[in-house]
């Protein structure tokens, strides 16, 4: 089904307010089944309608509001609708909070700029890619049934003809958890800028931001094999529950707070360290994949290491001028916390102080 992006906007938009008719959600339905880039640009949709951050000026908001009002009454049926009009209002200036948050234009599909190919080879057109923005995560079912939950501050890259070709490839530039239908006649392999993962029929976990010390496979169920590009001719092969940490400066596999321990084992002259994962005592969760439930799990985790993520997981820019401070190591979850609460919850078990400008802060010791 061929559609224009605004058209899906609408669709979704009206779903969403419940002013859809049963053929516009039977359309839009069909569409999110056969377009897994529409089935992501509605879990994106969805996740900021359902957010509480409503931090749009009121009168951009309404200016915006109108804008589109005046768009969606070219989509209106003559039926009358069952939303009493004071409610409808409320409803549609929801919608309008969502779609300012995601890039702060009414009048186009933001978000599919997201999906925009971002290769400048005449061979580009064979690819699709998908992105989240930091503070935002998102779920996609890709053509060939793959299903992706992609963390923040990620992207992901696939050919369009995943579903049939012979080698199943995608691009992985951040953290996300792949649930992988194997294939004896279709393998899958994902790149990322060190490893490259063979999928073997499993879930698994998958953590290589550019800029990160470490890229990290965390095998929940079924079996990976590892390649590093550095020594292709050793082939990893991980057990459900456990994790592999490639070191990208050699040092780090000596210095590093998650290093060998009496659960990891060092391969020295091959950057690496096998740790047997355990799921969080408290959360009941496996700190690896809890983003995919939103939730913020660490144990023991150095300050600074932990600040990467506190960046991506609440979009701001963190600055830890204390090399003290840096190197505490720090236990806990954050679930629904904003930024401010979870400083404050960290300061319980970790004296620093802090302050905040715009999206800036600041960590500095007592």
């Amino acid at each position: 089904m061929k559609m224009d992006e605004h058209r899906l906007w609408i669709l979704m938009s009206r779903k969403l307010t419940g002013e859809a008719t049963e053929e516009e959600i039977r359309q839009l339905d069909e569409w999110l089944k056969t377009d897994p880039q529409a089935m992501y640009s509605y879990q994106v949709f969805l996740q900021l309608w359902q957010s509480d951050a409503l931090s749009i000026p009121p009168e951009e908001l309404a200016q915006k509001y109108q804008q589109q009002q005046a768009r969606i009454q070219q989509y209106h049926t003559r039926k009358s609708f069952s939303v009493q009009p004071k409610l409808r209002k409320q409803l549609w200036r929801k919608v309008m909070v969502a779609a300012a948050m995601i890039g702060g234009l009414a009048l186009g599909f933001w978000w599919m700029h997201t999906f925009k190919h971002e290769h400048s080879s005449p061979s580009a057109d064979v690819w699709a890619t998908l992105s989240t923005p930091y503070g935002m995560r998102a779920y996609v079912v890709l053509p060939d049934s793959t299903q992706v939950w992609l963390n923040a501050g990620s992207k992901i890259s696939y050919r369009k003809d995943i579903a049939t070709a012979h080698l199943r490839e995608i691009n992985l530039s951040g953290e996300a958890y792949f649930e992988v239908e194997h294939r004896v006649q279709q393998p899958m392999v994902i790149h990322t800028q060190h490893l490259d993962v063979h999928d073997l029929g499993t879930a698994f976990n998958l953590r290589a931001y550019p800029g990160d010390p470490v890229t990290e496979a965390t095998l929940i169920q079924g079996s990976i094999e590892i390649v590093n590009r550095n020594h292709p001719e050793e082939k990893i092969l991980l057990q459900p529950s456990q994790r592999i940490t490639f070191y990208h400066d050699s040092l780090m596999l000596q210095t590093s707070s998650s290093a060998p321990s009496n659960t990891a084992t060092p391969h020295e002259a091959k950057n690496y360290v096998l740790t047997r994962v355990k799921p969080d005592l408290k959360e009941n969760l496996i700190p690896d994949t809890a983003w995919k439930v939103n939730k913020l799990v660490f144990q023991s985790e150095r300050f600074d290491e932990l600040t990467r993520q506190l960046e991506r997981w609440y979009n701001v820019h963190i600055v830890l001028t204390s090399k003290r401070v840096a190197a505490y190591k720090l236990t806990g979850s954050f679930e629904n916390e904003s930024i401010e609460q979870a400083l404050k919850a960290l300061q319980i078990t970790a004296p620093f102080q802090y302050h905040m400008k715009n999206d800036t802060i600041w960590i500095d010791k007592p």
